[in-house]
């Protein structure tokens, strides 16, 4: 260390802790036979020698270890050194029982002091969301996004102070009730209910969030007009893949190459046909269109597809080229691929149940979270489960464990079913992060279908699986030229 003077000491943990600890946590915190690296880097902030430890005197109660992402949500510049503002990066935040949230990150030192006097949530997944203000004590060994409150234009601050804004809100709500006198008997029925269960409940905080998981909608999965009109460009690459028997969804990756699941090709062959045969099958029967947007436009322009078959059964990917006639081919979507997220939403194009191109917004199911997710999904409606609801492969809990700890993909909440295998996977940003491929449903009766859960094959996969097991064509015919990059949070 003597010889580091003037530089940066980082300790991530590779072996019984994760992420970047924190260089004032007491070792009494870290686990025995922790396996830690130490680096030293240069320190080129131009802000001087800043405090970026916390300094606890002694140790007052028991220690609270969880990890934040170092790229947030909505804001995604949170920490204070370059080196930690990467995607993927995890600081490990260490706190005691009893403080809050909030406390927490400020205390820490290596967050932006914006944090002091922002409102933001930890974001954790779909039915975990956390307001700054809570406790940390049910925080051990979890993961979490930074998400900031959407502040109010300063059309509307300027127009008026908040005291007066809040009266406006009331008055508002007030006479809307008013207006729709059922909507008052039902809210005070809710309000009673709650307040009976209030008062014969004594852990009322676990109550209240078990609420308001239920009733409150806890991730905002809205969409700018904007974002909308860039969205609706890169559907213009997404194709209806069909024959008599069976349908799915495709995109362009470049020029003529499509990509689907292979196991939508294998669907539209049929089974007991020889391999020998499906290139000429696929040609005589398949067809793509790209205008499949309102149910009369359902086999308009749509292309034959060459005597070309590219598949990866591993991942179950299948790029086929699509036969020139005349018309021109959508744009590529493979100058867009970015790792996949670690939570938050991702959108989906596709053409669930074989019906016009559609969008849905969903929620990332986090890896750590993902047998859980599915014990709660599966469990909660055993007894109604139907095996005609499962979609691709088997339908019980250990046709999961295929995917908790699968690297290759992302996992989420979505509505696109049957039909929707192939459809493109983007992140907020509008990166494309992977193929949406199968799921897991039940069906509970009279046609209502819910999920288990939905994965989708990570793009950055698929691209690795083409250049290790068709690399002459890799080269040759398609990845070759240097455009292609993945896309990094700090474009």
């Amino acid at each position: 260390i003597e010889t580091q003077q003037n530089k940066e000491m980082l300790v991530l943990g590779r072996q019984g802790i994760e992420g970047y600890l924190n260089l004032g946590m007491p070792l009494s915190c870290i686990p025995e036979m922790s396996h830690l690296e130490i680096t030293f880097v240069t320190n080129n902030s131009k802000q001087g020698n800043q405090t970026l430890f916390r300094h606890d005197e002694t140790v007052t109660a028991e220690c609270i270890k969880f990890y934040i992402y170092a790229i947030g949500k909505g804001r995604k510049r949170i920490v204070k050194r370059n080196r930690l503002h990467n995607k993927g990066c995890k600081l490990c935040v260490y706190a005691f029982k009893g403080e809050t949230i909030k406390e927490a990150l400020c205390k820490d030192g290596r967050f932006l002091t914006f944090l002091e006097n922002d409102d933001w949530k930890l974001i954790e997944s779909l039915e975990c969301v956390l307001e700054s203000t809570q406790s940390v004590d049910d925080l051990e060994g979890k993961f979490f996004e930074v998400e900031f409150e959407k502040k109010m234009s300063l059309r509307a601050t300027a127009s008026q102070n908040s005291e007066s804004e809040q009266r406006d809100i009331h008055v508002t709500s007030s006479q809307i009730v008013d207006q729709y006198p059922s909507l008052k008997g039902e809210s005070d029925k809710i309000r009673k209910h709650f307040n009976q269960k209030m008062k014969a409940n004594k852990n009322k905080k676990s109550l209240f969030n078990l609420h308001k998981a239920n009733f409150g909608k806890l991730v905002s999965n809205s969409i700018t007009i904007k974002d909308h009109k860039c969205f609706s460009h890169f559907g213009q690459s997404v194709g209806y893949i069909y024959s008599k028997n069976f349908c799915g969804t495709c995109f362009v990756l470049k020029g003529p190459y499509i990509i689907t699941c292979q196991h939508v090709i294998d669907m539209i062959i049929g089974d007991g046909v020889e391999q020998h045969l499906w290139l000429e099958l696929i040609s005589k029967y398949a067809r793509v269109t790209f205008d499949y947007e309102d149910y009369t436009e359902k086999e308009k322009n749509s292309f034959f597809l060459d005597s070309f078959l590219l598949t990866g059964a591993t991942l179950d990917y299948c790029i086929l080229k699509l036969k020139e006639n005349g018309q021109q081919v959508p744009s590529g979507l493979y100058n867009r691929i970015a790792s996949i997220p670690h939570s938050g939403l991702v959108y989906i194009i596709g053409h669930p149940y074989g019906k016009e191109k559609s969008t849905d917004n969903c929620c990332v199911i986090p890896l750590g979270q993902r047998e859980k997710a599915c014990q709660d999904h599966y469990l909660q409606n055993k007894e109604a489960v139907d095996s005609s609801g499962q979609f691709v492969h088997m339908h019980t809990m250990n046709s999961f464990k295929n995917i908790f700890n699968n690297p290759h993909v992302i996992t989420y909440d979505t509505s696109f079913y049957f039909g929707s295998s192939g459809s493109p996977v983007f992140d907020p940003d509008f990166s494309l992060v992977a193929m949406h491929t199968a799921g897991f449903a039940y069906n509970y009766g009279k046609g209502n279908i819910c999920s288990i859960i939905e994965f989708g094959i990570s793009l950055g996969s698929i691209l690795q699986d083409i250049k290790e097991n068709h690399r002459e064509w890799y080269e040759s015919k398609y990845m070759a030229s240097k455009d292609i990059e993945m896309i990094s949070d700090e474009d």
